[in-house]
């Protein structure tokens, strides 16, 4: 889901709590996955259960990223994603 600068996809990344995700691009790039029905490269979160209503995928780019996250969260609690596992448990 993401790319490197040299546009290659990176072996591995870290994150941590004080960096920025970067929302607006990795929403982006799972609209366009969705779109597509390709879903190699999405990770398991965001892999879709079942087909994400067309009017979401159409909308979710004009909302505001707070909002695109509770759309995602929605879409999960309405069963579209696996729920999330707390990797500590």
């Amino acid at each position: 889901m993401l790319d490197a600068r040299d546009n290659l996809k990176p072996a591995r990344f870290t994150m941590h709590p004080s960096d920025n995700f970067p929302w607006t691009e990795f929403i982006e790039k799972l609209l366009a996955a969705w779109q597509l029905c390709d879903y190699s490269d999405v990770p398991e979160a965001f892999k879709p259960i079942k087909q994400i209503p067309p009017f979401v995928i159409e909308g979710l780019p004009r909302e505001p990223v707070p909002q695109q996250l509770k759309v995602l969260a929605s879409l999960r609690s309405q069963g579209y994603f696996a729920t999330l596992q707390n990797p500590g448990k």
